[in-house]
């Protein structure tokens, strides 16, 4: 039996918190989650080890990933790095960047309906985020939306029965 990898979207303060976030591993990736307290660190590790689930983001995100480090001081050069790595990170998943068309309003705030806009594109099944209000819509047109630990937690369970 084939096995199908879950479509899944982080949102951008994933990716920022897993790399810059308490007891954060970067630039080392552990491959067996969980080991830290940084749960968007963890689900990063699951992305490294590419088994249960293909890994989506849109240019949207990248580029916001990179406008944040920018905010907090990290160095040009740096953050071309976490960027780049965050993309090998994503194609190494079996996903990939996806410029999704403007098709989601369901939000009032804009940047949120642009993840939104992502996950339709890509029929990604599971949207990780700590935004509150993401997190509120969810179940959202039959897909999940998570916070870090909990979406950790659902793909160790899904992997310990394989």
């Amino acid at each position: 039996m084939t096995e199908t990898k879950l479509r899944s979207v982080f949102d951008v303060n994933v990716y920022v918190d897993a790399i810059v976030g308490p007891d954060s591993s970067f630039p080392l990736i552990e491959s067996v989650p969980p080991k830290t307290s940084n749960a968007a660190m963890d689900a990063f590790s699951l992305a490294y080890d590419g088994d249960a689930f293909a890994l989506y983001a849109s240019p949207h995100i990248v580029r916001n990933v990179g406008r944040v480090f920018k905010t907090l001081g990290v160095s040009d050069d740096t953050t071309q790095k976490v960027v780049e790595t965050m993309i090998e990170l994503i194609h190494f998943s079996g996903g990939s960047v996806v410029e999704p068309d403007r098709s989601v309003f369901d939000i009032p705030d804009f940047e949120d309906n642009l993840i939104l806009d992502l996950v339709k594109a890509v029929d990604a099944l599971v949207l990780v985020t700590s935004d509150k209000d993401l997190l509120s819509v969810s179940p959202w047109n039959h897909r999940l939306i998570m916070k870090p630990r909990d979406f950790v937690a659902k793909i160790v369970g899904m992997k310990a029965r394989y």
